[in-house]
């Protein structure tokens, strides 16, 4: 994956993603591994999904595993932004469907 993200200073004054590095790494790491454009597809759910501009599938195993941030850690964060209606996830056996809703 090539290419940049742009992040306002808002950011900052934002207390879910600054509560601590590890909110801010994560919230980052979505931002990041986000789609920008429409058109990669995936398979979720046992069928094929075309992912919108700020989706992406994973799993919170690889989240931890690439930021060095412990599992549960990883969920109870995913879990907050979700309450906050910072992203929204959908779930299956094999991984999740997030979905960034306010940047």
């Amino acid at each position: 994956m090539n290419g940049f993200i742009k992040l306002h200073r808002s950011l900052l004054y934002n207390p879910v993603v600054m509560k601590d590095s590890d909110h801010l790494a994560v919230w980052t790491y979505l931002l990041l591994q986000a789609a920008y454009s429409d058109g990669v597809s995936v398979i979720f759910g046992g069928k094929r999904l075309r992912l919108k501009p700020g989706q992406f599938t994973t799993g919170r195993k690889r989240i931890a595993a690439e930021l060095h941030i412990s599992e549960s850690k990883v969920q109870r964060i995913l879990k907050l932004f979700e309450s906050e209606q910072q992203i929204e996830q959908r779930t299956d056996r094999q991984c999740r469907l997030i979905s960034i809703v306010k940047s």
